[in-house]
């Protein structure tokens, strides 16, 4: 937890360590014709791209997203064709320690609903006060992660076939499809090996 209030600086370190643990890479800043700078970083993984942007005050934030969401368009149109899947998937992160006031709040919400040619994740000050909070504001990007039942002997996802069996609920399907999870196989191809005896 940081001393004080986190800073511009705090947060792009925080998202980026979330995101290259999350399992995305840094885009090199020749690859995309040096546009990265200290406050906005470029990553991707095998299914999307992220374009990160730290803002040091909301207002600058407000301003200047259209611009960040425009370039982060042109660089997945010249770097990628429709037929990659991550042309579909285009992110833009946009923090700040600044905070918005009370009539610019509206602002912050149409900023985060606004799904035309990208996502957006959207976080101010009143929602990162610690380097936690960094990382929740990235769930949404980060693979799932099985949660610990408590007493130390697996996940949650290891009492589902249990549960579901209760309802009626073929408990063996069940375990194929989390093996399958688990291993990043196919879910509908490994219960149809599961109902099919191979």
């Amino acid at each position: 937890m940081a001393a004080g209030p986190l800073t511009a600086t705090d947060l792009i370190a925080a998202a980026s360590t979330s995101l290259e643990a999350g399992g995305y890479s840094r885009v090199s800043d020749d690859k995309v014709g040096g546009r990265a700078t200290a406050d906005a970083r470029l990553y991707e993984d095998p299914y999307s791209v992220v374009s990160l942007i730290v803002y040091e005050a909301w207002s600058e934030l407000a301003s200047s997203w259209t611009e960040a969401q425009a370039e982060l368009v042109e660089l997945m149109s010249a770097y990628m064709t429709s037929a990659d899947p991550k042309s579909w998937e285009g992110y833009l992160v946009l923090l700040t320690p600044g905070s918005a006031s009370g009539d610019e709040v509206q602002s912050l919400s149409s900023i985060r609903y606004d799904i035309s040619r990208v996502r957006k994740l959207v976080a101010t000050g009143d929602e990162l006060k610690q380097i936690s909070d960094v990382h929740r504001t990235l769930l949404p990007l980060l693979p799932l992660e099985a949660a610990p039942t408590g007493d130390g002997d697996g996940s949650v996802l290891d009492l589902l076939p249990s549960l579901l069996a209760s309802q009626g609920i073929d408990a063996g399907a069940v375990k194929s499809i989390i093996d399958a999870f688990a291993a990043q196989q196919p879910l509908v191809e490994s219960l149809h090996e599961y109902r099919s005896g191979a």
